[in-house]
């Protein structure tokens, strides 16, 4: 026994001595800086963003972004503080023109090339499926993690890690990675799954990075701000949450608790920069933490070598990518659209019904753009960014039946205008002879219903089995529609923000769900009018 105990106090004396002097090299407290973003989707080129630039509220458009930009400021800061410098990415690089021309040898070359070193996948990575997110790879030569996805027997086998520890200047730093927890529906994960919750996830990573001696604890997520709040709220021991998936800005580092959150951004318009320190013995020093949000303007070099290489892709971009075909006409002006059912419209919201599982999708006219008859032939990139003109996130929230038989008044007073409309999961009649509904703000801006409407005759809700029943006024659905519906009150629609809960944002616009259906599906063909939207006393 004695000689047991010698032997276990040897062992421990020896790694307790192995651990000390790693950490009691000078300096004790070291710098660390980590700088980065998420939500590129592929923008390589600067654009012009509307940005208050003196101060004084007032907008006006600048450029903004741009790969070869942000080359120049990862090299100016690895340069200023060398071998202290992490970069990394937040998830959301494939997708746009140079995903669909390049398959992901442009986004992900340039982002190498820029000097991306650690990274976690964002749900659009997975939009054309693992095999094309596999390929896309091969072009990368940075770190990426996948914490809590079971990737074995895929194509993502070996291409990515759980865990990772990276020593800078004697100061170990351990990430593992979260992604948002509605892979299955928003993307085409197939066989890739998750293997927990975010929670779960997060607690197992914290605890085998601390057993592996990291001294600071980051945490890349695809989650979305809201949820990486949520997130730290729950756990403990995370020092830095690095997030993506929101589109989010924040002027100040949020704080919850001892935990630190950045989010990345979106298009790559600025870089963020957290410069902290930390003691190898005690870890993150939490009241060390600086953090900068840097614009990405015109008054950024770009770098010779990666502006040149992007030069060389920009120039072989085709005019339009193909993404599939359609045999059928797609009709998208505006008395198509605005003036009853429309089938493109349908199509569109059938295909979002299915995708996303949910158990009515509602649409205005004006959200389907294009303006004019699409012939039958190719659908290209062109042709759905001119549909999808103004970029709508898709949100689902859950709403009462009776709030939604007052938005179908509504879409029947809207009838030849942008608010009309366009449903999957309901049918409706709207007589145009009877009263139309009528809305009005208060004394304190508040709009309400001032004459209730009588177009509606009929509403039906398609349940599960395919059967067609009565819209229940006291039955929560859950619904899906656009972002400036739910958000903005567009076109008058009042209750989806007032009376909608469980809000939930895809962060997907109709353009990248369109892209990744008509990519999965090769073809997409409008059918006839099913009888979804009748109008009588026109």
């Amino acid at each position: 026994m004695r000689n047991r105990m010698l032997g276990l106090a040897l062992v421990l004396l020896v790694s307790s001595s192995l651990f000390l002097s790693s950490c009691s090299r000078p300096p004790s407290v070291h710098e660390l800086t980590i700088v980065g973003l998420g939500d590129i989707h592929g923008q390589l080129d600067p654009y012009t963003v509307m940005r208050d630039t003196d101060g004084d509220g007032e907008e006006e458009p600048v450029s903004a972004g741009g790969i070869a930009r942000i080359a120049t400021m990862i090299r100016d800061i690895e340069n200023e503080r060398p071998g202290t410098v992490a970069v990394v990415f937040s998830g959301d690089g494939l997708s746009d023109t140079y995903f669909h021309a390049f398959h992901g040898r442009a986004i992900y070359g340039l982002m190498s090339e820029a000097g991306y070193e650690v990274a976690c996948f964002g749900n659009h990575e997975f939009d054309k499926g693992p095999e094309m997110l596999a390929s896309a790879l091969n072009s990368s030569n940075f770190d990426w993690l996948c914490t809590d996805l079971a990737i074995d027997g895929t194509a993502l086998e070996g291409r990515c890690a759980p865990y990772l520890v990276e020593e800078y200047g004697g100061l170990r730093v351990g990430y593992f990675s979260l992604i948002t927890e509605g892979l299955p529906y928003l993307s085409s994960p197939d066989d890739v799954a998750l293997t927990g919750t975010n929670v779960e996830t997060a607690r197992r990573a914290i605890e085998e990075l601390r057993d592996r001696g990291a001294h600071v604890i980051v945490a890349l997520t695809h989650c979305g701000l809201d949820q990486d709040i949520e997130l730290a709220h729950q756990v403990s021991g995370l020092d830095i949450i690095f997030g993506g998936h929101s589109h989010s800005y924040v002027d100040e580092a949020v704080r919850v608790g001892d935990t630190y959150i950045v989010p990345g951004g979106y298009g790559g318009t600025h870089l963020m920069r957290l410069d902290l320190e930390a003691d190898c013995k005690t870890g993150f020093r939490d009241e060390s933490l600086r953090y900068t949000m840097l614009a990405v303007g015109d008054d950024i070099p770009e770098a010779a070598d990666v502006a040149s290489r992007l030069e060389v892709y920009r120039d072989s971009l085709p005019d339009a990518v193909v993404l599939g075909r359609t045999d059928v006409a797609w009709d998208l002006s505006s008395a198509a659209v605005r003036g009853g059912e429309s089938p493109v419209a349908n199509l569109i919201n059938d295909e979002m019904r299915e995708k996303f599982g949910v158990d009515v999708v509602l649409n205005n006219a004006g959200a389907f753009r294009g303006k004019k008859v699409f012939e039958p032939g190719n659908v290209t990139d062109v042709m759905l960014r001119s549909i999808d003109e103004f970029g709508n996130d898709a949100i689902m929230l859950t709403i009462e039946g009776r709030h939604i038989r007052e938005m179908l008044e509504r879409s029947a007073a809207c009838f030849g205008e942008g608010g009309l409309l366009h449903a999957s999961g309901l049918r409706y009649t709207i007589d145009l002879s009877k009263t139309a509904q009528e809305i009005g703000q208060d004394t304190s801006g508040q709009w309400n219903v001032t004459v209730p409407g009588e177009r509606v005759t009929s509403v039906e809700f398609e349940e599960a089995a395919g059967t067609w029943q009565p819209l229940d006024d006291d039955r929560a659905y859950r619904v899906l529609s656009n972002s400036f519906l739910i958000e903005k009150g567009g076109d008058g629609y009042f209750w989806l923000g007032r009376y909608g809960r469980d809000m939930e944002n895809t962060y997907s616009t109709f353009y990248s769900i369109l892209e990744e259906i008509v990519g999965n599906e090769g073809v997409l063909n409008p059918e006839l009018p099913d009888g979804r939207l009748a109008v009588a006393g026109n």
